[in-house]
């Protein structure tokens, strides 16, 4: 509450000096060299599924969408499940907000786990990754800067079908290649000891007993 006091005060003279200071043709001029980008509701539980092979995905805003060059997704991450393995991005940035549930994640080499409201700002140029570890569903919500990532989704369901791997390393191959074409590098040897077992690939079946 003392803070939304401080701030608010802060805020309106801040305006008042926007609106004064004989620049307010550039703020026009600026609006006017953007497409138009109309408003856009997504309704709770909807939104356009992503063929993601990792964890359900639903995109709300594209790229194209947002004249801000964002992309915002709704991940669904079920219980002991991986999210991402460890990654460095060179083209943009994410951001995380967890809605409900709790969220794993990697950032300066440190494993933290995000709760319900927590925010996290995993930047470009810094190996991060994050999982579900707990027994409960995750939902979050992810943003990104730029169109490449958005291009790597939209790409990593069919080209992992279209590649038919036999198994889990050549299906990690195949994302790999995927995600170095667009500017991602994934570090194996980066993951952490607590998350590795939801990035195993799954046991042998069982002999049948005759």
């Amino acid at each position: 509450m003392k803070l939304t006091t401080a701030i608010l005060p802060a805020m309106a003279l801040g305006l008042a000096a926007c609106a004064h200071d004989g620049h307010s043709h550039d703020h026009a001029m600026t609006m006017a060299d953007h497409a138009d980008h109309p408003d856009k509701l997504v309704r709770a539980a909807t939104g356009e599924m992503v063929d993601n092979p990792f964890h359900p995905v639903r995109l709300l805003l594209s790229n194209e969408e947002s004249a801000g060059e964002v992309t915002i997704y709704e991940f669904l991450l079920p219980p002991k499940s991986p999210g991402s393995p460890p990654h460095t991005h060179s083209l943009e940035d994410e951001y995380f907000y967890v809605l409900s549930g709790t969220l794993d994640v990697l950032s300066g080499g440190e494993t933290l786990r995000l709760n319900p409201g927590d925010f996290a700002a995993l930047t470009r140029g810094h190996a991060h990754m994050f999982w579900n570890g707990s027994d409960t569903p995750t939902e979050l919500i992810m943003t990104t800067t730029g169109s490449s990532f958005e291009e790597f989704m939209k790409s990593a369901g069919p080209r992992v079908a279209e590649a038919k791997p036999a198994n889990a390393e050549e299906a990690g191959a195949v994302i790999g290649q995927l995600a170095a074409e667009h500017g991602i590098v994934i570090s194996m040897e980066k993951m952490p000891a607590e998350a590795a077992p939801f990035y195993a690939p799954p046991p042998p079946p069982e002999p049948v007993q005759e």
